[in-house]
């Protein structure tokens, strides 16, 4: 279980002054954070020695926090500055269960040739130049899967490819048949729309506040780059493109360059 506790410094910071949300995380999820604001005093959040960017929601003000896969169970300090006020929060990171499969690949997509090793440090390159660019929030409401359809590898297992390279799934793997529509999770921009070594036929949407959704996979695309989507609209079709074994959409989500869950993304009341 996860636990949270609100310690508040300060004659006028209350309870309600700060908001955690959910109540329940593991390695690999994210939460909300909301601190109220008050006559446009600057407030300054952080957690794991991450910056926390909080934007305008109402009466208060809103950011997404990610917490690495990496992140040991454990309690950890938010720390939280309102003007002269003190607001910290405190969570409790639980264990997250994983499983581990063995994958049996072409030897062309596990040890990979010099050619193709510069190539996928090229676009490791321009994807983390992606990750590091916040945005506006561009999202309305509720975040929804891309397919109406089983997810086959979850988030966080641990996959053993040919026996000897192993490697962290860092997405969400759904079933569909090739030709499947692709629906976008939520509104956003489309800032990638091009093949990759790993991911084939990828496409990222930037959602705002450094929020990204990534589809992997497709067999073509439905939507180009500079392209403003709204939730709900298709934007590729699944396919076998890149490093797969067979037709199925890899989704992803980048929240301020980390790797979060997408089951834990449509879990959060936006």
């Amino acid at each position: 279980m996860l636990c949270i506790t609100l310690l508040l410094a300060g004659a006028s910071a209350h309870a309600s002054d700060v908001s955690v949300t959910p109540a329940e995380l593991s390695p690999g999820d994210l939460f909300i954070l909301k601190v109220k604001s008050q006559d446009n005093t600057p407030v300054d959040a952080s957690i794991f020695d991450r910056k926390i960017y909080l934007y305008p929601d109402g009466d208060y003000l809103m950011g997404l926090v990610p917490v690495d896969i990496d992140v040991k169970p454990d309690m950890y300090k938010l720390h939280i500055r309102r003007g002269t006020e003190t607001l910290a929060a405190h969570i409790t990171v639980r264990i997250r269960d994983v499983r581990t499969i063995n994958l049996t690949l072409p030897e062309g997509k596990v040890t990979l040739s010099p050619e193709d090793q510069k190539r996928v440090e090229e676009e490791h390159v321009l994807q983390t130049t992606l990750w590091n660019k916040t945005t506006e929030p561009a999202w309305e409401g509720r975040f929804i899967s891309p397919l109406d359809t089983e997810v086959s590898t979850e988030f966080g297992v641990k996959r053993i490819m040919n026996k000897k390279k192993t490697s962290i799934h860092r997405g969400t793997d759904f079933r569909g048949k090739a030709g499947t529509p692709v629906q976008a999770v939520n509104s956003g921009t489309v800032v990638l729309s091009r093949d990759l070594f790993y991911g084939g036929n990828t496409l990222v949407i930037d959602h705002g506040m450094g929020l990204y959704s990534v589809y992997m996979h497709l067999s073509e695309f439905n939507a180009a780059e500079g392209d403003r989507v709204e939730k709900g609209r298709v934007v590729g079709f699944v396919g076998s493109s890149g490093r797969a074994t067979g037709p199925h959409l890899h989704m992803s989500v980048k929240l301020n360059g980390v790797s979060v869950d997408p089951e834990a993304l449509f879990r959060l009341a936006l």
